[in-house]
């Protein structure tokens, strides 16, 4: 089943808010600032409602954040599977 999920532009781009509860206690960095990202990794795809066209890919990075990367630009009526 796939779920739905919307995303906000900031500054450094698209950001899906993770919970808090990925962050695990005993890591390293200090509290209120977050690691460097270094890795990341493809968690779902993203495909636009109406035409079911592939349109970009949910990536999980080292820090916990999840962060869309689009094909050719930003889509707000998306499907993550």
């Amino acid at each position: 089943m796939a779920k739905f999920a919307k995303t906000r532009m900031i500054s450094t781009g698209p950001i899906v808010l993770r919970s808090a509860s990925r962050i695990r206690s005993g890591s390293s960095h200090l509290p209120g600032t977050e690691p460097k990202r270094v890795q990341a990794r493809a968690v779902k795809r993203i495909f636009d409602r109406q035409t079911g066209e592939l349109v970009g890919w949910l990536y999980e990075w080292n820090t916990g954040s999840l962060v869309p990367r689009w094909k050719s630009g930003a889509r707000e009526d998306v499907v993550y599977d």
